[in-house]
């Protein structure tokens, strides 16, 4: 994120915000109303929603509503006013502060932030002390003019998402006087992985056409759920902890026919009606890479004050006013068959011991558009969401 300041021209808060990275090695009604107070589970899914807004609907989309909560957090930490009122209502009245993640041999999650304020540029106390502890974030002071500042940036990004991210920034304007960041990084095995030898090139039938892609299949025994002719299937990771979640519409049916229809109670109903079935699951090989401003989806989901002349982040700077000029967010998401050994022994075992007639197995193929959310099944926090519609 970018702030940059107003003065006879304002500077700016370069809220440059998060950059996210997904690498997932694995083993491999009515609209949507307001979502409930206080829940995080309610921001992401409205973050995806806007986000799928402003897209074309041919796009693929990959976001983390989970770094772009953390960021937007430590702004609305330094905002007054109507400008703090509408950072808590786009947050549903949550802030994503530090905090641990469940991570093992074959998980690994991690969220870094930090701040890096123009050497003439004076921010108050205890707004740098908020953010180091309740965010663990790294402060830091440098000069902006300096080309070296921009490469400190992005090697940051870089460094925090295990290479996958470069970078955030192409430069920073001569007004920016602070830019925030949230790095959040995933790298997961399949708690069942998909034999390699089994993916086969196949049809992905998407809405540009149709295209040939690596197809990984398994089949084993899943929490499933079936609604009004649309599938969802969910993917633990290795330790039970994370999983990803494939929605599959009803053939036909377009994405964006779908999508605004998703709501918290949906995603939390579907979740509590999955039962353990065993399906002959097929699924692509993919990697993707995403990059686009949110400004547009900020405003949106009413976050209006703080880009214009009427922002309030007084509690940031006296010096000022601020405004908040740019917030980007960059995603990497790579998923293949590959896990861990433990869990191929353990699917295994549940293979060789699950004796079900045919007629019992669900097919669930995935060889068109579809949606899928990378969540804690704890507490439902969802790291990462996406709309796939071409491959």
């Amino acid at each position: 994120m970018i702030i940059k300041s107003y003065m006879i021209m304002k500077k700016t808060i370069l809220m440059t915000a998060l950059i996210a990275a997904a690498s997932v090695m694995s083993s491999c009604g009515q609209k949507d109303t307001a979502p409930a107070e206080g829940s995080r589970t309610g921001f992401a899914i409205s973050f995806f929603k806007n986000v799928n807004d402003v897209v074309r609907s041919s796009e693929n989309i990959v976001v983390s509503p989970y770094s772009a909560g953390v960021a937007l957090s430590m702004l609305e930490e330094g905002a007054g006013g109507e400008t703090k009122a509408e950072f808590d209502n786009a947050l549903n009245s949550c802030l994503f502060k530090a905090e641990e993640f469940a991570t093992g041999d074959k998980v690994v999650v991690r969220s870094a932030n930090s701040v890096w304020i123009s050497d003439d540029f004076s921010v108050r106390n205890h707004y740098v002390d908020l953010l180091q502890k309740d965010y663990d974030a790294l402060v830091t002071t440098q000069n902006f003019s300096d080309p070296a500042t921009l490469h400190a940036i992005n090697n940051w990004c870089s460094e925090n998402t295990d290479g996958k991210i470069k970078g955030i920034l192409d430069r920073i304007s001569p007004n920016t006087v602070m830019i925030l960041a949230n790095a959040l990084y995933f790298n997961a095995s399949w708690e069942s992985r998909f034999d390699a030898n089994l993916t086969r090139e196949q049809v992905f039938h998407g809405e540009n056409g149709d295209g040939k892609v690596k197809m990984m299949s398994r089949k084993g025994r899943y929490n499933y759920v079936e609604y009004q002719g649309a599938q969802m299937i969910e993917l633990p990771y290795s330790g039970g902890t994370y999983a990803m979640y494939v929605v599959l519409p009803p053939d036909g049916m377009a994405m964006d026919k779908i999508i605004p229809y998703i709501n918290e109670s949906m995603f939390d109903s579907a979740l509590q009606n999955m039962e353990s079935v065993e399906v002959r699951f097929k699924m692509p090989r993919m990697k993707l890479e995403t990059s686009m401003s949110l400004n547009s989806v900020l405003k949106n989901m009413g976050v209006q004050t703080a880009f214009g002349p009427a922002a309030d982040f007084s509690g940031i700077a006296a010096m000022g006013p601020l405004v908040l000029s740019e917030v980007n967010q960059k995603c990497y998401i790579d998923v293949t068959e590959n896990g861990t050994e433990a869990a191929a022994v353990t699917s295994a075992q549940i293979q060789l011991t699950s004796v079900r007639p045919e007629l019992d197995v669900k097919t669930m193929t995935v060889d068109r558009p579809f949606i899928f959310f990378i969540a804690d099944r704890n507490t439902s926090d969802i790291l990462f969401a996406g709309k796939i519609v071409n491959l």
